[in-house]
């Protein structure tokens, strides 16, 4: 009887164990915009590069976008404008202070210009619906910028969400 029960308990005791860990690894596969961010900031200092999509080679703006989102199984177009125009529809974030860390900022190319062009993934947001964003800047490669910078204040589209919560 002893041992029955022996058996018994490290029976109950596995199935317990083999419940937690698969739950672990069903909270791990969770796509999050925290996530998003911590990968994109393994690449701050990469070089820039016109069309650049790879760490090796430097990246631009949507390609480092589309590289990091292509790390979780998400696939963006390798251009700014198409992939604002491919998220606006139902993702578009109205209000700055509704951004969530994760979602992607657009830009346009030049101050008089209205058309997208510069893409970033929004690090932090405060309550006033300042944010901070992670991009692939011409100048300095892989930074992190803030919106309330006069040269991005005067450039800012909108915004889209990429991840659902």
């Amino acid at each position: 009887m002893r041992k029955l029960f022996t058996i018994l308990a490290l029976f109950v005791v596995a199935a317990f164990t083999m419940a937690a860990t698969a739950g672990e690894r069903a909270n791990e596969s969770v796509l999050t915009g925290d996530k998003v961010v911590e990968c994109a900031k393994k690449y701050l200092g990469t070089r820039y590069r016109s069309g650049g999509m790879s760490p090796k080679r430097g990246f631009d703006c949507s390609g480092f976008t589309s590289f990091i989102y292509s790390n979780h199984d998400i696939v963006l177009p390798h251009s700014s404008r198409s992939q604002f125009a491919t998220l606006k529809g139902d993702n578009l974030v109205e209000k700055t202070s509704d951004l969530r860390v994760g979602d992607l900022v657009f830009f346009s190319g030049s101050r008089k210009s209205k058309t997208v062009g510069h893409v970033g993934i929004v690090t932090s947001v405060d309550d006033l619906g300042g944010f901070e964003f992670i991009h692939s800047s011409c100048s300095s490669g892989v930074i992190v910028s803030k919106s309330t910078e006069a040269y991005y204040a005067n450039r800012y589209i909108g915004a889209c969400r990429v991840i659902e919560d």
